[in-house]
């Protein structure tokens, strides 16, 4: 009988440990691809002359004054950052990979819900960028299942 409550125990202790390591892969994930957006529109706000001298804390009037061009290249960063928090995700997760780099996707597909809801982003932007998250999460999270098929990760 020791024995047999002895390992329930230490299953138990795993189960914690998994799910806690679970949780901490989404929230690097979602921090990690959260980090990048912002990093992104400072970096691509130098590359145009018209916006480039507007600061960084007047965020509404960046995409006011922003071109077409800049949300061109902002769309890519977006579905960068989804794949690269679904990859992060995937690679720290116990189990359930694809799952849980969707999770993140979804997780990020709030923020920028709320970021476009917030901030004055062209109509077409708006349309184009919410789809994007859960597809390149997804593939982020296929992405390190088949490296670990082919054992080329742990």
């Amino acid at each position: 009988m020791f024995i047999f409550t002895f390992l329930q125990n230490n299953k138990k202790k795993y189960f914690n440990y998994a799910m806690y390591r679970n949780i901490f892969s989404v929230s690097i994930g979602v921090m990690i691809g959260f980090i990048e957006i912002l990093s992104a529109i400072k970096f691509i706000k130098k590359w145009f002359i018209k916006i480039e001298s507007i600061p960084l804390k007047k965020l509404k009037h960046i995409f006011v004054e922003a071109p077409a061009e800049f949300f061109l290249v902002l769309i890519f960063f977006y579905a960068f950052s989804a794949l690269l928090g679904g990859t992060i995700t995937a690679f720290f997760a116990q189990n359930a990979k694809k799952a849980y780099a969707i999770l993140t996707g979804f997780i990020l597909f709030f923020i920028a819900l709320f970021h476009v809801f917030f901030y004055p982003f062209p109509l077409w932007f708006k349309i184009v960028i919410l789809p994007l998250f859960f597809p390149f999460s997804y593939l982020g999270g296929n992405f390190i299942e088949f490296l670990q098929r082919k054992k080329w990760i742990n």
